[in-house]
């Protein structure tokens, strides 16, 4: 995965998990807790994916 498209997944992905978090901290009153915990979430996450797709090309190249 290329950094430009890693930008845009990041973002895409925190876009989406802040709105989540947004919509379930209304629904119970707990105002910052499940906009953080799915911020925390997207970003873990897609480092994660990141590492995984770029060591899966390195092993490929090595062959």
């Amino acid at each position: 995965m290329s950094p430009s498209k890693f930008a845009g997944y990041l973002l895409a992905n925190l876009l989406f998990c802040i709105w989540i978090g947004y919509l379930i901290d209304s629904w119970t009153n707990m105002t910052p807790f499940w906009i953080i915990a799915f911020t925390l979430y997207a970003i873990v996450g897609s480092f994660l994916i990141f590492i995984h797709r770029n060591k899966h090309k390195s092993d490929i190249r090595k062959d």
